[in-house]
């Protein structure tokens, strides 16, 4: 009905051909055509208003979660595991993740973000900022708790004889209004949910597993239990 809706809306358009200089309001000589003409500029304004709302109800942490570990499931290849909302029982404490990945590279510690679309800060900053058209919120800097998580599961890995094992962290922005714009810095191992696949695959470009990829499986389910 909607798309029905907009080609008569364009059909009417034309014929009043506004741009040309030459505004026919013959084509609408009757009470029922303003009738329908109005009808459809308002069916029109009613499917963006609606595609909005749904747009914005996907913009929140769950989604985000959702979304970045489905994709990261179908660009990781074999071997390869994702676990999502991982709670890994770490030397130093209970440790939550997003998304822990497995893959030929290594292990990769994962946050996402559901919303914002500038984000401002440095590797270093303790604080980040998230900004969309109505709102700002700053946040602490993700990569230090997955930095610090990378350094408990490369103890925990040392202590089982698993050696120069990678524990990397991945930062994810979710936003999908537009590609949101990372003002980061250099090093800020983060990229956005449009990019994901192009940036994953600069980040593991490696054709054969680099560790013994079944133990550091078994050691990762066993700190989730």
């Amino acid at each position: 009905m909607a798309a029905t809706a907009n080609v008569r809306l364009i059909e009417y358009l034309g014929g009043l051909n506004m741009f040309g200089g030459n505004f026919q309001t013959w084509k609408l000589h009757s009470a029922q055509d303003y009738f329908m003409f109005f009808a459809y500029i308002l069916a029109g304004v009613l499917v963006f208003w609606l595609i909005a709302k749904h747009m914005n109800k996907q913009r929140n942490h769950e989604k985000a979660v959702e979304k970045v570990s489905g994709r990261l499931k179908k660009i990781c290849g074999k071997p390869s595991e994702v676990l999502k909302n991982a709670t890994l029982n770490l030397p130093e404490g209970k440790m939550t993740f997003d998304v822990v990945l497995m893959d030929k590279r290594g292990v990769y510690l994962v946050r996402t973000y559901g919303w914002g679309i500038k984000i401002y800060g440095t590797p270093d900053g303790a604080m980040w900022r998230r900004e969309d058209a109505k709102r700002k919120e700053e946040f602490e800097n993700p990569l230090l708790e997955l930095k610090k998580g990378a350094e408990e599961i490369t103890k925990v890995m040392e202590e089982n004889g698993v050696q120069n094992l990678k524990v990397m962290p991945m930062v994810v922005f979710a936003d999908n209004f537009q590609t949101p714009e990372l003002y980061l810095g250099y090093g800020s191992f983060s990229t956005t949910y449009q990019e994901l696949k192009s940036w994953y695959k600069k980040q593991s470009g490696v054709k054969e597993v680099q560790y013994d990829y079944d133990k550091v499986s078994s050691i990762i389910k066993r700190l989730a239990k």
